[in-house]
């Protein structure tokens, strides 16, 4: 069974709301489930970011392998443009 978190901030102003979202946004990066922010009174809200646990294929950093870099395309065998076959 996958395991949910819940990271809850009671009571905020309006005007610090998208700063308290960007925020939750930053701390839990790709393992984002759902947003829910709901109106409580006046200008005041609650705010629960719901987080699930990424796969490995998915999270970062796993495996330490490290894919090759950008390689120029004479050494691929991939036609440069400069040979002049092949044009129609």
């Amino acid at each position: 069974m996958v395991r949910i978190r819940a990271n809850d901030e009671r009571e905020i102003p309006l005007f610090l709301l998208p700063r308290i979202i960007a925020e939750q946004v930053l701390k839990t990066g790709d393992r984002i489930y759902r947003i829910s922010v709901k109106r409580t009174h006046w200008h005041h809200y609650n705010v629960s970011v719901r987080t699930k646990a990424l796969p490995r294929e998915l999270a970062p950093g796993c495996c330490g392998a490290i894919l090759p870099g950008p390689q120029k395309a004479g050494t691929c065998g991939i036609a440069t443009g400069s040979g002049g076959g092949g044009s129609v």
